[in-house]
C-alpha cells in the first residue's frame, strides 16, 4: 500500500507494524489484513484532498493496484 502511495506522490511516514501486541482491530482476522492511513484530516490539503472525487479515485486506484500486486506476488509463492 504504501509503496503504491509514495508513486503517486503522497507523503510516506514509513511502514509500522506490532509484532509483539498486534492491532486490535486486526487481532482476530483469519485472513491477511492491513490497516492503511490515508492522511489527516487535521491537515488542511490532506483533508481537502481526501474529499475530493479526484483523490478518492486515486486512493481507491491505489489500494486496489496494492491489492492486485500481492495477490500476483502470492500466486507466484513469493508471500507465505
Amino acid at each position: 500500500m504504501e509503496e503504491q502511495y509514495v508513486k503517486q506522490g503522497r507523503f510516506s511516514r514509513g511502514v509500522k507494524q506490532r509484532n509483539e501486541v498486534g492491532i486490535w482491530v486486526l487481532h482476530a482476522t483469519a485472513m491477511p489484513s492491513i490497516l492503511t492511513e490515508i492522511g489527516f484530516i487535521t491537515d488542511r490539503s490532506e483533508e481537502d484532498y481526501m474529499n475530493s472525487q479526484g483523490g478518492q479515485q486515486q486512493i481507491a486506484s491505489d489500494l486496489l493496484q496494492a491489492i492486485i500486486k500481492y495477490k500476483t506476488l502470492l500466486d507466484a509463492g513469493h508471500v507465505h
